[in-house]
């Protein structure tokens, strides 16, 4: 699977991306929101995992920005984060997962199993 991820933390991104690969993904990453919204096609890409809370603007905005454009819409989508209210906001957005920071790599892909076709 393509999988993108969004976090504006290198760290995580890294660390999230050397165990996609191990687990045989192709990782695409993003630190910034923006250039996540520019660059990713519904084509290109078959999940996105999203952090809630960045800078340049708040993961809500960026999941509604997703699932309002026809070419990313349909693709699933899993928030992470420490955010207390991650069920509410998982729900407003119809996100089809969710990822509560810490997280567990183990509880990733469960995850991201259920979306392997």
């Amino acid at each position: 699977m393509r999988i993108a991820v969004i976090d504006d933390e290198k760290g995580i991104l890294l660390s999230i991306s050397l165990f996609l690969e191990l687990e045989g993904h192709i990782p695409i990453t993003f630190s910034s929101p923006v250039e996540a919204l520019k660059s990713i096609n519904g084509k290109d890409v078959d999940l996105i995992i999203l952090d809630m809370r960045m800078p340049e603007m708040s993961g809500e905005r960026v999941a509604n920005l997703l699932k309002a454009n026809p070419a990313t819409r349909n693709i699933p989508l899993i928030l992470f984060s420490a955010h207390e209210s991650l069920n509410e906001v998982a729900e407003r957005v119809g996100a089809q997962g969710i990822l509560e920071k810490p997280f567990q790599f183990e509880k990733l892909n469960d995850l991201i199993n259920n979306f392997v076709q």
